[in-house]
């Protein structure tokens, strides 16, 4: 969590372009322009001395915005696609292992393993980020290798180390299982007799309309917001009881000397942008892994991109920005800006799991230890905050008051039932 830039250093030119990117979508400057809708009067005593632009950062962390529409998946809401892809996310026949996708994006562990490296058949390099909320991202992946998530969904089932599957295997399941084929033809219409790259495309849309399901509710910092907003509370919630003292602290440090909010601001507490912190690699000194810079060629490539043949929408706003992508050498080492709701439930933290608690994380960003020499690719607004351990268990605890509660439609968050499939009608033209 990075303090306050001086003079033109957070203007970089990788942030210049981030910028130029997001006014191409239309979405994140809107929120950053919105008005401040916090009276003064209704600010207890821990934020009474924020200034009005402190305070405006606070009006913008609630409420989540509805779910944006994936125009490259025209299944994307579908809701017999979801149940389709629903058992296929929990189907360990995806891989000769017995690996699912729910193995390191377990719902017990808010669709996390709980490990610092994610472990399938082989062990990853990579922590296995949670998939709640995976909906409401700009790219997949720490570092943004997809750019949606039913692009996303075939990598792991191929990958040697993951699921150790293959295209013609699940190809193959769906085709023999009676319930899968049941579920592929409420959802796309009959299964052809020779299965092709536009069939698994189908199951990755599914796999993807699924995931649009994982959607986060309510936190605590939405009631407090609600209340600082004059918003009449519901019988029995909180209001500004939300946070306790201890969080309202920690929320003004986020918000101010903390500078947290510059990389993890809005709603989703992200800036949906990648940045290199200055982590040290293995060999303790310089970080090792691309990151980024490798993921914009592989985006690029990969046929099943927003750009693509498989797209729903190959001339669509996510599809142009996928194609100006520019590689550049300050790209090395960036990963991609996590977001915060929900945090204190996806342990261990970082790219690779380094760090096991909140705790360890704050500490880092409040002392700099173990970060990489000057000029290696780390970001250069980072400085140490010096909170103290009093200033550090008040952040720990703000970012404890982001854990939202499971949506209104928590049966997406269970394994399907055998079986797993409700009656809709069927597609148009069976």
């Amino acid at each position: 969590m990075p303090s306050a830039p001086s003079g033109s250093s957070m203007w970089s030119s990788t942030l210049r372009v981030a910028w130029v990117v997001i006014l191409a979508l239309g979405s994140a400057p809107a929120a950053a322009q919105a008005p401040n809708t916090i009276a003064r009067d209704r600010l207890p005593a821990e934020l009474a001395q924020l200034t009005d632009d402190e305070v405006a950062r606070i009006a913008r962390m609630s409420p989540l915005p509805a779910l944006a529409a994936d125009p490259t998946n025209r299944h994307a809401d579908s809701a017999a696609a979801a149940e389709f892809g629903h058992r296929l996310f929990f189907e360990p026949r995806l891989s000769p292992k017995g690996v699912s996708c729910a193995t390191c994006h377990d719902p017990v562990r808010y669709f996390t393993d709980g490990k610092p490296l994610a472990q399938g058949i082989g062990l990853s390099t990579r922590n296995a980020p949670t998939v709640v909320d995976a909906a409401r991202r700009r790219w997949v992946g720490w570092d943004g290798k997809f750019d949606s998530l039913w692009s996303q969904a075939l990598s792991p089932i191929e990958h040697p180390a993951e699921m150790g599957g293959s295209r013609d295997a699940v190809l193959a399941l769906v085709k023999e299982d009676a319930t899968l084929r049941e579920g592929y033809e409420r959802a796309f219409g009959p299964f052809p007799g020779t299965p092709d790259d536009g069939t698994l495309t189908n199951i990755l849309k599914a796999l993807g309309a699924y995931q649009r399901r994982i959607v986060s509710g309510t936190a605590p910092i939405d009631r407090f917001v609600a209340a600082l907003e004059g918003v009449e509370a519901p019988a029995g919630s909180a209001g500004l009881d939300a946070l306790g003292p201890a969080a309202r602290r920690g929320l003004a440090i986020f918000v101010s000397k903390g500078g947290c909010y510059q990389c993890h601001r809005g709603p989703s507490f992200t800036d949906e942008e990648f940045h290199a912190l200055g982590l040290a690699g293995a060999n303790g000194k310089v970080a090792e892994d691309p990151a980024r810079l490798a993921a914009i060629d592989f985006l690029q490539r990969n046929p099943m991109n927003s750009a693509g043949p498989f797209s729903d929408a190959p001339a669509s706003p996510k599809a142009s920005m996928v194609r100006g992508l520019r590689r550049t050498g300050e790209l090395f080492g960036q990963f991609r800006t996590p977001p915060l709701r929900g945090v204190a439930l996806t342990a261990p933290y970082m790219h690779d799991g380094r760090f096991a608690t909140l705790a360890d994380v704050v500490r880092f960003y409040d002392t700099l230890e173990g970060a990489s020499p000057v000029g290696h690719h780390g970001e250069s607004v980072l400085v140490p905050l010096e909170l103290g351990e009093a200033g550090r268990a008040d952040l720990v605890a703000f970012l404890e008051a982001l854990t939202p509660a499971k949506s209104d439609e928590a049966e997406w968050w269970t394994n399907p039932p055998e079986p797993s499939l409700r009656t809709h009608p069927a597609p148009p033209g069976r």
